[in-house]
């Protein structure tokens, strides 16, 4: 691949990680109209998979590995399941805030709330897919970022222990997320990671055009 393309996705897999970050903050925490908070929600997950293109374009220009595909291949899997994982939530949950409201009758209205506790189980099974992917693909990132001179030890270490952590913390509580066994969540952790991670591919640029002169 010629510099220019090389640089053009690394350009824009940094600002789309970084737009894709806002994106769920924004739906996760702003006050916004249900079109604009559906909108937000689902456009992280194609905005992280495209990330995860520039991400690799930046790191295969120090060192390209079939490990290095795999947790490119990975984080793109995560951002499809995220994207599986919020619309598949919000239907369960629009639909079955709808019903309960109609519902007059407890014994009705009990009954339906059992059916919603089973389907709530479909989007949390979702969820740790996306975890696990996602975790996975966070490990192998850091790996290949520990001699990468645009990230380093400290970034590539980071990386390595969020994302075992995810995945460890997710598995032994599965199904029921971390956060709702009272145990540490370490999602915002690596949101965090990924949003440093973000940045220092942006300020790769200058690197990038010098390693593929």
């Amino acid at each position: 691949m010629n510099q220019s393309m090389t640089l053009a996705w690394v350009k824009v897999g940094g600002w789309c990680g970084l737009l894709g970050i806002v994106s769920y903050l924004l739906a996760a925490f702003a006050p916004l109209p249900d079109t604009l908070g559906f909108a937000a929600a689902f456009a992280f997950g194609p905005l992280l998979a495209i990330s995860a293109m520039g991400l690799y374009h930046g790191l295969a220009a120090h060192r390209n590995s079939p490990s290095l595909q795999i947790a490119t291949v990975f984080a793109i899997g995560g951002g499809i399941t995220v994207l599986i994982m919020l619309t598949t939530q919000q239907a369960i949950f629009e639909i079955m805030r709808t019903t309960l409201e109609k519902a007059d009758q407890p014994a009705v209205k009990e009954q339906w709330q059992k059916i919603r506790d089973g389907l709530n189980a479909v989007h949390l099974g979702i969820d740790v897919a996306w975890d696990v992917l996602i975790a996975t693909a966070t490990i192998l990132f850091g790996y290949h970022m520990l001699k990468h001179p645009a990230f380093g030890k400290m970034i590539g270490g980071l990386g390595m222990l969020f994302g075992t952590l995810l995945i460890v913390f997710n598995l032994n509580y599965f199904p029921v997320p971390p956060a709702d066994a009272n145990s540490i969540d370490w999602g915002p952790f690596v949101a965090l990671w990924f949003v440093a991670v973000f940045v220092l591919l942006l300020r790769s640029v200058g690197w990038v055009r010098e390693k593929t002169l």
